[in-house]
């Protein structure tokens, strides 16, 4: 079990668990918290900004395209209450006469077909102003047929005493359009709206249609949604609690769209669940009483105040957006024909669009590739276009469009930047033909156009509005809500699953390569993985109008990255204490770093090995004529002879048993000539000894017996958990230590085996001694004396580790 756990805690296994949790860790701040959302937000309006309203020119041989972006409508038309219509008619806001001229331009054309197919005014219209100007107003709205107004609303309740009034006249526009009345879903999610402020009731009776005009800003304060439904909420009745019974809300109210809630000591709303139960109803109370303020009635002289806690009961309408109520005039539908589901869709059926040619409404079509010109205006191919058989407007549970926004805030100036056509009001207002059809145009350039009216100069009606594009003009935001819908040009945002699978994948791909490849390298592929994930990200959003996240997987590649590595970095330096410690009393330090550089498997392992094992003749006898001070420092001047020996022909100690020593040679690092290096050894060791007996005195020279065997053994750590050692085992390592002791038998000082001697036949010199049989062998062993080495004894060049192995 103990092996088990230090192999899951290797890198390069536990680096996957780390880029798990690195997954975890960032999937909880993306559905927990806000932090990834309001930075997905800025990754947003920086795809926003990469967008170019122009794709340039193309050009061949006798044709020439010049086109704005295909997926702006060209059916859309500012006209902007600019600096140039305030120099004209004064300060805001302007005498109503001045927009009844402004409608009678746009009504005054010979030509019906030529004429716009609706005129939005992005003006209120709430308070009565000179009755005269008033009226002529109200005759221009009625002769033009298709002026479109706008409804306020707020999230506070109307001024006591004016409810009933506007309440009136928001009914005259339901009578005059319609209203929404199937919706699909929560609808207690959407946006609430206690006050109300529609137009004056002959504006209102005399209008094409209504939609409100009303923007919500995100919490970085950019407004990028609109919300193509509000609840309009009127209140019926206020309820005491402790008078709430089950009966209090009916099914027939709820599907009226009656709810009842409760404000908070914040006057934030809160709704009561539905359906009534008792449970409900005191859990209701318990809430109130924590949270809500009492209402308190005064009372009679001598009598206590009345303290209690209040419900209220509203009734909620569902009010569509200017830009959806002008989208379905533009496909020829009413508010009848939509499908909402919240959350999910706000359907139109079959639209159509007006031929101006033929008089008559066919299906909708948008351009794919347009037509393509030559220099003198004759078409050299034509369009191609693609029947468009439903608008499928995707909206959240609150009922929000996100506005795909073409381009940077319109110049009022012709000259300057537009993404959208812009006009002066003071054009147009300055325009008016007088009552007699036969002064008025045969045509304006109108034809099938929505005409936008609304403020266009900075510091006006404080209808500037910080955008993913920069500040914008309110009008200029319904133009690219608009556009939004006319071209189907909808953002979506993938699956949640999509992007919890890429998050992982991503987090799991680095912490592959952090684990596996050096660090150098696992930096350079995580940035190179960040960027071609930018580029992905940006290019979908570009292409195919897909929004994936991209902070979470890029903080997910970096986080991975950083955890992987600083856990390397923490494991590493303690498996190379562990292997300077282990190994440094084994090998020489030359080793010990290649050691380092390639770790070696430490488990029991069967590898093909060189064993060496010497020991001192008469030992016994010698260490009797010494005092024990004296023979240990006799005996380490041999070991440490022997010992550096070893050493430099990169051999590893085992241990000194007395006055014997062990070695090997092919461990840790692999050494393919490992048994020339033990005979090489060998050798040098005899010439050391010699030169080690020419400074001792006769009686204090040392006599030596040495083996060498090769074959399969087991290597590995061995020893109880508390004390290890890295050691040899087998058959073979017993034979290295028979072969040793043998040579009293033949007086030699080195004898190899039959094995060794295969491995380095032809290369050394060795005299072929007997077949003997040894202890736990049956087959006799062919033995050899080593004389020499044909290619002398001079150290082996420094071990070289490539990709795993030592040479």
């Amino acid at each position: 079990m103990a092996g088990k756990g230090r192999k899951f805690l290797e890198t390069k296994l536990f680096g996957l668990v780390i880029g798990v949790l690195v997954f975890l860790l960032l999937l909880v701040l993306s559905t927990q918290t806000v932090l990834i959302s309001n930075l997905e937000l800025s990754v947003l309006d920086f795809n926003f900004r990469l967008k170019s309203v122009f794709r340039g020119v193309s050009t061949q041989e006798g044709v020439e395209i010049k086109r704005a972006d295909p997926k702006l409508s060209p059916d859309i038309l500012i006209v902007g209450i600019d600096d140039r219509s305030l120099d004209t008619y004064g300060r805001w806001p302007f005498p109503r006469y001045t927009h009844a001229n402004l409608i009678n331009t746009f009504t005054r054309i010979k030509e019906k077909g030529e004429r716009e197919a609706a005129l939005f005014l992005d003006i209120f219209f709430v308070e009565p102003s000179d009755p005269a100007y008033d009226a002529l107003l109200l005759k221009s709205i009625e002769d033009n047929g298709r002026i479109f107004l706008e409804t306020v609303l707020q999230p506070t309740p109307n001024a006591q005493g004016t409810e009933e009034e506007y309440f009136a006249r928001q009914e005259l526009l339901f009578q005059r359009y319609g209203k929404i009345h199937a919706i699909t879903g929560d609808w207690t999610k959407l946006a609430t709206h206690l006050g109300i402020y529609p137009p004056l009731k002959p504006f209102a009776r005399a209008t094409r249609g209504y939609g409100h005009a009303n923007y919500y800003q995100d919490a970085d304060e950019v407004f990028r949604r609109q919300p193509l439904l509000v609840r309009s909420s009127r209140l019926l009745e206020e309820l005491r609690l402790e008078e709430l019974t089950l009966d209090s809300l009916t099914a027939q109210e709820r599907a009226q769209y009656t709810r009842l809630a409760w404000i908070d000591r914040q006057n934030d709303y809160h709704d009561v669940d539905y359906p009534l139960t008792a449970e409900v109803i005191e859990d209701l109370k318990e809430a109130m009483v924590r949270m809500a303020p009492p209402k308190i009635e005064e009372a009679a002289e001598g009598q206590e105040p009345l303290s209690y806690y209040v419900v209220r009961k509203y009734r909620d309408e569902f009010l569509p957006a200017i830009t959806l109520v002008l989208a379905l005039e533009y496909f020829h539908k009413g508010i009848e024909d939509i499908e909402v589901v919240l959350g999910r869709h706000i359907r139109i059926p079959a639209p159509e669009i007006f031929n101006e040619e033929s008089g008559a409404w066919e299906p909708y079509a948008l351009v794919v590739k347009p037509e393509v010109v030559d220099e003198e205006g004759n078409v050299v191919s034509p369009a191609v276009t693609r029947t468009v058989p439903e608008i499928l407007i995707p909206i959240n549970e609150q009922g929000q469009l996100l506005i795909n926004f073409m381009g940077v805030r319109s110049s009022a100036s012709p000259s300057g930047h537009q993404t959208f056509p812009v006009r002066s009001y003071a054009g147009y207002a300055g325009r008016n033909a007088g009552p007699d059809p036969e002064k008025w145009p045969r045509t304006m350039a109108m034809a099938g156009k929505i005409v936008m009216v609304g403020p266009f100069s900075t510091g006006m009606a404080e209808d500037e509005k910080t955008t993913p594009r920069g500040l914008m003009f309110g009008v200029e935001i319904h133009a690219n809500a608009l556009n939004t819908i006319l071209m189907n040009n909808f953002l979506y945002y993938v699956q949640p699953w999509v992007n919890t699978l890429i998050l992982l994948g991503l987090a799991l791909l680095t912490a592959f390569m952090a684990s596996r490849l050096p660090t150098i390298w696992s930096l350079v592929l995580s940035l190179i993985l960040i960027v071609l994930y930018f580029f992905a990200v940006t290019l979908l959003f570009e292409l195919s109008n897909w929004i994936i996240t991209l902070s979470a997987p890029v903080f997910a590649i970096l986080l991975s990255f950083l955890a992987v590595i600083v856990y390397r970095i923490m494991t590493e330096e303690k498996d190379k204490r562990r292997i300077r410690d282990m190994f440094g009393k084994y090998v020489s330090p030359s080793v010990v770093d290649q050691i380092l550089q390639n770790p070696p498997e430490l488990g029991g392992v069967d590898k093909e090995l060189s064993v060496f094992f010497s020991d001192i003749r008469g030992f016994t006898t010698l260490s009797e004529s010494m005092t024990p001070q004296e023979l240990i420092n006799h005996l380490n001047r041999y070991l440490t002879a022997m010992t550096d020996v070893i050493m430099l022909f990169q051999g590893t100690l085992d241990k000194y048993i007395g006055d014997a020593i062990m070695s090997f040679w092919g461990a840790p690092l692999p050494q393919a000539d490992h048994a020339m290096l033990a005979c090489k050894c060998a050798l040098r060791q005899m010439q050391v000894l010699g030169e080690l007996n020419t400074s001792l005195s006769p009686e204090r020279r040392l006599n030596v017996g040495m083996g060498i065997n090769s074959g399969i053994m087991t290597v590995g750590n061995m020893g109880s958990l508390g004390r290890m050692n890295y050691t040899l085992t087998g058959d073979n390592v017993n034979l290295g230590a028979r072969l040793e002791g043998t040579n009293k038998q033949y007086m030699t000082n080195i004898i190899i085996s039959e094995y060794t001697y295969g491995l380095v036949k032809g290369r050394v010199l060795a005299r072929e001694l007997d077949n003997i049989r040894v202890k736990g062998k049956n087959k006799p062993v062919q033995i050899y004396e080593l004389v020499d080495v044909l290619e002398g004894l001079g150290p082996p060049a420094p071990l070289a580790v490539v990709k795993g192995r030592a040479s």
